[in-house]
């Protein structure tokens, strides 16, 4: 990566593009759909990005969440199992440390979007 240009590695560009598409991808498939082991993609993308491939994936499944929330009126246990968690409680652990409200608090002091 030439970071003076601030041009990004094209392997990790089309990583992030993947993971953005689809939250669910694994690492291994994200580094076969790159061309580029596993680890190798892990160091790249850490050093290109600055959180490592598990928060970026954690981070696209509760924005996903987080509009969800805002454009349909799902139960948070279903949005929940939605976005990849078997278990409502840690959804909701896991958003409230995220963006400091719980899904119901988010959803309920956020604009109201036309559906």
């Amino acid at each position: 990566m030439d970071r003076l240009s601030g041009q990004r590695d094209f392997r990790i560009q089309r990583a992030v593009q993947f993971l953005n598409e689809d939250p669910f991808r694994t690492l291994p498939e994200l580094a076969d759909n790159c061309k580029i082991s596993s680890s190798r993609l892990s160091h790249l993308f850490k050093s290109d990005i600055g959180v490592n491939v598990k928060h970026y994936r954690l981070d696209c499944r509760l924005q996903m969440a987080a509009e969800m929330l805002l454009w349909t009126h799902r139960p948070v246990k279903e949005i929940a199992y939605a976005v990849g968690y078997r278990h409502c409680s840690s959804f909701v652990r896991a958003f409230g440390t995220h963006f400091g409200f719980s899904p119901t608090c988010y959803r309920n002091n956020q604009p109201r979007r036309a559906a």
